[in-house]
């Protein structure tokens, strides 16, 4: 009887090992992957810019060149005829009240992403708060349509 008890608590102990083990590659693999939100609640900034360009969704925010959040919505202010930006900004940032956001370009042709330059404000921007100071997006053709036009008209 002695030993089929042994052999029983030894399975169990395996079943459990194994058991935790798949456990930790499936909490690695989420955190890996991102699924696993352990990270902090993001806190959400708006701005306002007369012509986005090509900004989507999900496309990063920066300062300095470093990834602080990322574009959550983007949507049209009917009252001031402009498009309003929704960003969530990871709570470890943080910003004077004076930043200003513009739409920059990665590369010469690539992917869109808001930039911020923080300002000398003492004060900082809240969630829900709004930058005020924006750069909207260069557009490519009406600077190419400008840049001829001004040809023409120097001859």
């Amino acid at each position: 009887m002695r030993s089929t008890e042994h052999t029983g608590h030894l399975e169990f102990l395996v079943g459990a090992v194994a058991l935790c083990g798949v456990a930790m590659l499936v909490f690695l693999g989420l955190g890996a992957s991102g699924l696993l939100a352990l990270k902090t609640v993001p806190y959400p900034l708006h701005a306002r810019f007369e012509h986005i360009g090509g900004l989507r969704p999900q496309a990063p925010v920066k300062a300095a060149g470093v990834v602080v959040g990322r574009v959550s919505a983007i949507g049209y202010d009917t009252a001031h005829g402009v498009a309003l930006v929704d960003m969530a900004i990871d709570p470890r940032y943080r910003f004077p009240a004076d930043t200003r956001a513009s739409i920059r370009t990665s590369g010469l042709l690539g992917e869109q992403h808001i930039a911020l330059s923080p300002g000398g404000d003492v004060r900082l921007l809240a969630g829900d708060d709004t930058v005020s100071r924006t750069q909207s997006a260069l557009v490519l053709e009406d600077l190419i349509g400008r840049l001829l036009y001004d040809k023409a008209q120097a001859h």
